[in-house]
């Protein structure tokens, strides 16, 4: 057997300490959490990222809205999301919702313009995770307050933000909706375009791109058949902007992309005008995700897209 001297072996433990010990990454970043009037803040490094909306907000009174994010800032620290914009005072940030609302045959109000129901924030909690990960679970009582005065549905959503790097970063929404009555449906706009689900508010450059995995997609007034992703940037495809993913082989009556040059949210569609019974037993659930960032290519979102449906499966 070989003999090593004192010297040696305390080398070699120095050695195995470096080599297994849990050194943090290059990209780490120092996330913390600030309750703000309203709301809480999501900090990295100190810097603004995201603002939860907790409580509600209106305008003089009109379109009265809670439970969505803005402001978003890119990794520059510039905003990205606009709210009570004065082309459609009723949009906000990124936010999540549908024109319909109904139980049974009766129209409990309109969602998306904030009517006939408010969204009451039961549980809130925020957690730092070591994998430089920071999240925001939630627990909301979608409300009427009209027509009918009720608990009607249950949200449960967990937003999680990641870093990618230090030019970007991700922002995943996991969203499950179990009805609290019989008899709720929720549904798009009641037209062609059959608009509602998830569905970010952005400022847009005046020479605004889409981009899917194989290219160039073009706005429509109707929606737009795309790939699981739509990149839109400032111009062109590497340029910086906003990915929105989601899952569009998971969500029931899938319409497609609702895609908008200016004055408008951005939104994969679903159900459309046909409303959709929420089933207290197999409860709504989807799942989507942002990227923000500096200028990524196909190929790297690509990546990200990967990752993010092999998230689900776990």
């Amino acid at each position: 057997m070989k003999c090593y001297s004192f010297a040696t072996i305390v080398l070699l433990m120095f050695s195995a300490i470096f080599l297994f010990a849990e050194v943090p990454s290059a990209t780490s970043q120092i996330l913390t959490f600030e309750e703000r009037d309203g709301g809480v803040l999501l900090l990295s490094d100190g810097k603004s990222r995201l603002f939860y909306q907790k409580e509600t907000i209106s305008q003089n009174g009109e379109y009265p809205r809670a439970n969505y994010l803005h402001p978003v800032f890119d990794t520059k620290g510039e905003i990205i999301t606009e709210d009570f914009p004065k082309d459609h005072l009723h949009h906000r940030g990124i936010f999540w919702t549908w024109h319909q609302l109904w139980v049974d045959d009766l129209r409990i109000g309109d969602p998306w313009i904030s009517d006939g129901i408010e969204w009451e924030v039961k549980k809130m909690k925020t957690k730092i995770h070591p994998n430089n990960s920071a999240t925001i679970a939630l627990k909301v009582i979608w409300k009427g307050n009209k027509v009918l005065k009720k608990n009607l549905v249950e949200e449960n959503t967990v937003i999680t933000y990641q870093p990618i790097g230090g030019q970007a970063y991700k922002i995943t929404f996991d969203i499950t909706l179990k009805p609290l009555t019989p008899g709720v449906r929720i549904g798009g706009s009641e037209d062609p375009k059959g608009y509602g689900g998830f569905s970010p508010r952005l400022k847009l450059s005046e020479n605004v791109g889409f981009y899917d995995e194989n290219g160039a997609i073009t706005p429509d007034n109707l929606p737009v058949a795309a790939g699981d992703w739509m990149n839109i940037t400032n111009n062109g495809p590497t340029d910086p902007g906003v990915v929105i993913m989601g899952e569009p082989d998971m969500l029931p009556s899938y319409q497609g992309w609702i895609l908008r040059k200016r004055n408008s949210m951005q939104n994969m569609a679903f159900p459309g005008q046909e409303p959709l019974l929420l089933d207290k037993k197999a409860p709504l659930h989807f799942r989507n995700q942002l990227l923000v960032h500096q200028g990524m290519s196909a190929q790297e979102i690509k990546n990200q897209y990967r990752i993010f449906r092999n998230q689900a499966s776990r």
